[in-house]
């Protein structure tokens, strides 16, 4: 859901300078560079150090390198993972859970992950030296942990509540709780009023059961390999019971997203399909619990199935929930101006002998 730059982008440079015209592709009225142009003067613009730590499927795709998740390529653990509702980072142990809440006001500023670590979901004896990215589509992301012969995946999109699990088949799924009553309760556990006021429920497979070790619950899960866990909205009367309503989403576990553009030049119009493709896990239900940003549920298509769930406060606006898995958004396109018009009796003493004194030939 937001525009990105792939790793190739960095070297495909506007043309400003001589060189070999071997190494330049024109397009139009300019070109890209398909060489690495090299530093500045001042050293900037270096090639990126380091490998993408990358596992799993991601190895055969382009990385981006400007998304809420890019911190993943580089760093062996990162913090700040924000996906709207969710706060995140990872840990040797696991994926460390809160959540970004909005502002108390203008200029004001929140602190959603802290260092209690509240909910820490991952495997018994785990402890990754670092994360990797394993998978990720348009809107989504697959983190995987590797340590002592066990494995977890982890996958998380843009505006989803829900984070969705796997593991390797002898691993023991883990919960460990800093923050927050617990409730047992079958195959589920209840995580109430966690740090700021929180509710999260993970969802385990049917006939699994959660054992406590202190703060610590872990599972079998059964013998299956799948679980889930949610971050419930703050206006819900009544966690036990919004529960029971999630449960439906918590097996649905989606396996791609594609936004997909089309422009109509007679109407000056864009439109953007949005499309998640879902596995169900348990039962038939793949309908995945998407939440919509305000750019995007202000501004749906005519024919776009419309968000009417439960809302989520985030720092870009209410997050609206929709139901399903597919919507459309339709913006009009009024051009981009190539340059700055002219305006001198609109700006109050413009000089533009002023304005190029302060440009520095190179």
């Amino acid at each position: 859901m937001t525009y990105r730059i792939h790793a190739l982008a960095s070297y495909l440079l506007i043309s400003i300078c001589v060189s070999s015209p071997a190494q330049f592709v024109p397009v139009g009225e300019g070109s890209y560079r398909t060489t690495f142009p090299g530093v500045d003067e001042a050293g900037r613009n270096s090639f990126p150090s380091g490998s993408p730590q990358l596992s799993g499927n991601a190895l055969g795709k382009p990385v981006p390198t400007n998304d809420w998740w890019s911190a993943l390529i580089k760093n062996n653990h990162a913090s700040n993972l924000f996906n709207y509702p969710l706060a995140m980072r990872t840990l040797p142990a696991g994926l460390d859970f809160g959540y970004v809440f909005a502002p108390s006001g203008p200029g004001g500023s929140t602190q959603p992950l802290s260092d209690l670590s509240p909910v820490i979901v991952g495997l018994t004896n785990l402890n990754a030296n670092r994360a990797t990215v394993s998978d990720h589509t348009d809107w989504t992301i697959t983190i995987a942990w590797e340590s002592g012969g066990q494995s977890l995946l982890a996958t998380t999109g843009i505006g989803m509540p829900f984070v969705y699990f796997t593991k390797s088949a002898e691993a023991v799924a883990s919960v460990r709780v800093n923050s927050g009553t617990v409730t047992v309760d079958g195959k589920r556990l209840l995580i109430s009023n966690s740090l700021n006021g929180a509710h999260f429920v993970v969802y385990g497979p049917t006939g699994s059961v959660w054992n406590a070790n202190g703060t610590t619950y872990t599972s079998t899960l059964n013998g299956q390999n799948y679980w889930s866990i949610v971050k419930l909205p703050p206006s819900a009367s009544s966690a036990a019971a919004l529960a029971d309503t999630y449960q439906r989403f918590a097996y649905a576990f989606p396996v791609n997203t594609e936004a997909q553009w089309h422009y109509d030049d007679t109407t000056s119009t864009v439109r953007t399909d949005f499309n998640i493709t879902a596995e169900a896990m348990e039962g038939t239900e793949t309908t995945v619990l998407q939440g919509l940003l305000p750019h995007q549920w202000g501004y749906l298509a005519d024919d776009s199935p419309v968000p009417e769930g439960h809302e989520y406060k985030s720092i870009r606006g209410p997050l609206k929930m929709l139901e399903g898995n597919h919507f459309a958004t339709e913006r009009t396109f009024h051009g981009i101006l190539p340059t700055l018009p002219l305006a001198h009796e609109a700006t109050g003493g413009f000089n533009m002998d002023a304005l190029n004194n302060k440009v520095v030939p190179l």
